[in-house]
């Protein structure tokens, strides 16, 4: 049950919140809609994909994540009020400072730099983040809870911009390749990633778990390998390299759909986040080409209904589809006939 509701939160983050408009004090805010889930999440994708396009990145945009740091260096979710100290982190009900939103800022802060805040800024942040691994390797969601693979995957990525981690990242990625379903599984789940042990493999775990392992913020056009990867497995029937083994899942997943990765939730769906995660993790492992160009071209197509739900638009869709881009090669400014920096920039809230 613990599993099934921090499930539940993480594809709310992902998600688009309900269309409540910002509070008023906000400015450097990417987007209008309700920031209580994602206000960290989306501003940091959003900064992430602007660099990754060589577009402007407002300062005032750094300003407000930096801003938005607790005094021991994690972030939450949003801080309504940034007078008021954070609260201590809450596994059981899912609030306070959080690992995935502590590490999207990290690499946001890391890749944006702009000055001496964002530095100390960073450095505070990978501080707080290194001291919530387990003794397994992986990272929980919110301290105190249980380790899983979305939250590690996030971590791995982070610190994958970070000097003098390599000890951080080799248990991180030992932990990962625990859970990577081995050789002697259902073919439609080898090599996926569980959020937790026990759990079947679904795309958002899979697609984080890989940006980790295949250090994939930012990743630029690089030539691919038009098959996926082979997979081969050791002792215990784990995954001999849980790069090449994620990558084939995701390279399968989106072959057998046509061009997208299943919805957790509704697998008769596509979860064009998970989509856009994917197709970045693929072009950072330099195979699955044909796949890539799959998911692009299915990506190109929906990107209108992915990046705006009718009224306004979604910033963390806007920078991950920025970042997509940019990996596959693809002009940012006319992707599926869209502007992504142009539209992206029109969300900051002034």
């Amino acid at each position: 049950m613990v599993g099934s509701a921090i499930a539940c939160v993480l594809a709310i983050a992902v998600s688009t919140p309900p269309a409540v408009a910002a509070p008023a004090n906000d400015a450097g805010l990417f987007g209008s809609a309700d920031p209580t889930y994602d206000g960290v999440y989306r501003q940091s994708y959003a900064l992430m994909g602007l660099a990754a396009a060589q577009a402007e990145v407002p300062d005032s945009a750094i300003d407000w994540l930096i801003d938005q740091q607790c005094a021991d260096g994690s972030f939450m979710g949003y801080r309504p009020d940034t007078a008021v100290p954070c609260p201590p982190s809450d596994p059981a009900n899912f609030t306070g400072p959080d690992t995935n939103s502590t590490a999207l800022a990290l690499a946001a802060l890391v890749i944006v730099s702009n000055g001496q805040d964002a530095e100390s800024a960073a450095f505070a942040a990978q501080d707080w983040l290194r001291q919530q691994q387990t003794s397994g390797g992986g990272f929980p969601y919110y301290p105190g809870g249980k380790a899983d693979t979305n939250s590690t995957g996030l971590a791995l990525a982070a610190f994958g911009l970070v000097d003098g981690t390599q000890r951080i990242k080799q248990r991180a990625a030992a932990f990962l390749r625990r859970h990577v379903y081995g050789c002697a599984t259902e073919p439609q789940q080898m090599g996926g990633l569980p959020y937790m042990a026990g759990s079947l493999p679904d795309a958002l775990s899979t697609t984080q778990g890989l940006l980790g392992l295949a250090d994939a913020f930012i990743v630029r056009e690089r030539t691919q390998r038009k098959a996926a990867p082979a997979m081969t497995c050791g002792a215990g029937d784990r995954a001999t390299d849980p790069k090449d083994a994620t990558a084939r899942w995701i390279a399968a997943q989106i072959t057998t759909s046509g061009g997208s990765l299943p919805d957790a939730f509704s697998p008769e769906e596509a979860d064009w986040n998970s989509t856009a995660l994917g197709v970045i993790g693929l072009v950072a492992t330099r195979t699955s080409g044909r796949a890539t160009g799959l998911a692009i071209a299915a990506l190109q197509e929906n990107a209108a209904s992915y990046i705006s739900d009718g009224t306004t638009d979604r910033p963390a869709a806007l920078g991950t589809l920025l970042l997509a881009a940019v990996a596959s090669g693809e002009d940012p400014r006319e992707f599926g006939g869209v502007d992504l920096p142009r539209r992206l920039l029109a969300t900051l809230q002034g």
